[in-house]
């Protein structure tokens, strides 16, 4: 599904490299890093496909930025922003710096279904999409 999502929405953009899918293994390495299993539309996306080398993050990049988040955190303990870092799941990115994310709450339950993104510059996170699909779908359709 989200393979031939990506495929119609991309087809003249030569830098959408859609990856082999994911094995169960690595998406258990990529959740314990984070520490939170992932929502059940990530878990389908990576079983399906492993990033795409443009939005979406394969299972190694999403556990390599939640190791970055935590040295980040150690960096800023005061600072405001750091607080939260490690109350998000990263899985796509705009290529600018900023990131689209699940966030999970005070009591660690991930919101399934609100995507934000999570903008670098000003430390701050909006919801973008109710979906994987409508995130997809918007961000190849320059809507976010």
């Amino acid at each position: 599904m989200y393979k031939e999502l990506i495929l119609e929405l991309t087809q003249n953009n030569e830098y959408v490299k859609i990856q082999s899918p994911c094995t169960g293994e690595e998406i258990e390495k990529a959740e314990k890093a984070v520490g939170y299993p992932f929502p059940k539309e990530l878990r389908e996306l990576l079983y399906e496909l492993d990033g795409d080398k443009y939005l979406l993050l394969s299972a190694k990049e999403i556990l390599a930025q939640a190791i970055l988040n935590r040295e980040t955190q150690e960096m800023y303990s005061d600072e405001e922003f750091a607080k939260e870092l490690d109350k998000f799941i990263f899985f796509a990115t705009n290529g600018c710096g900023d990131y689209y994310c699940y966030h999970a709450d005070s009591d660690g339950v991930i919101d399934e279904n609100a995507i934000y993104i999570w903008e670098h510059e000003m430390f701050c996170w909006k919801q973008v999409a109710a979906s994987m699909v409508e995130l997809i779908t918007r961000y190849y359709h320059d809507e976010i």
